[in-house]
């Protein structure tokens, strides 16, 4: 497998715009547009030239001769590695709304968490709880309705066919993903064939017998940054809520 440290600084910033540019446009992307967005110093044809470069290393690919490039589950994989840095994360303004309650439930904070995560990051949400037992929720399907990517609908179809079928595997998956940072699950990472075109960022908590584990789904085409920082924000929020339950 091609790693970050195979790149090189030059080819490394293009890359970086051409995801940046393909998260924002959804649509193959040209030298001749990144060099007119960016205003880049270099010609047309040396951005080109870095694009076949990256290309041959499996960082993009292009699905007609004469059309601009797409990333692969690679170039994203690269990308996230790149861009993992948690000083770049922003730190969101959020309420679970449990305050508001004098008694408030896990079903509360179960709530509030997904209703958030939908709403900072635009993404499905998902929420596997470890109490007295097991249990796991999702939210914001209707956003993957909004994606480009999903207006298939025999993708669409796979991805209620996990969510409906295999949940019980994917809130494994969610528990065992638990850590103190955010997990980035790129493709085929996530071990599930029906949503091998997705990208699932994971985070959570534990404290003493009971767990969160948290989770946005969306297209390998997610806004990253949006996604983490979404993650962390409330991450933090309710580990502030949870401990006032316990």
């Amino acid at each position: 497998m091609t790693r970050l440290v195979d790149i090189k600084n030059r080819e490394k910033e293009i890359l970086g715009l051409i995801i940046d540019s393909y998260i924002e446009e959804s649509k193959p992307i040209s030298s001749a547009y990144l060099c007119q967005k960016y205003h880049l110093s270099c010609s047309s044809a040396t951005i080109r030239n870095i694009m076949v470069l990256l290309e041959k290393q499996g960082f993009l690919s292009h699905l007609y001769t004469s059309s601009g490039r797409v990333p692969t589950q690679e170039g994203f994989r690269c990308y996230v590695e790149n861009c993992d840095n948690q000083d770049n994360l922003k730190e969101y303004s959020v309420s679970l709304g449990s305050y508001t309650l004098s008694q408030p439930s896990i079903e509360d904070v179960i709530g509030y968490t997904l209703d958030s995560l939908v709403q900072l990051s635009g993404y499905t949400s998902l929420m596997a709880v470890s109490a007295r037992d097991e249990k796991i929720f999702f939210r914001g399907m209707r956003f993957m309705l909004e994606q480009p990517e999903f207006e298939d609908v025999c993708r669409l179809k796979d991805i209620f066919y996990t969510l409906e079928v295999k949940m019980g595997a994917l809130q494994n998956l969610l528990f065992d993903s638990i850590d103190d940072g955010i997990r980035i699950l790129i493709g085929d990472d996530i071990g599930f064939e029906e949503i091998s075109d997705c990208s699932l960022v994971i985070s959570g908590l534990r404290d003493k017998d009971l767990s969160f584990a948290f989770a946005l789904l969306g297209p390998m085409r997610m806004n990253y940054n949006r996604a983490t920082s979404s993650l962390q924000s409330v991450k933090n929020q309710l580990k502030e809520t949870v401990e006032g339950l316990i």
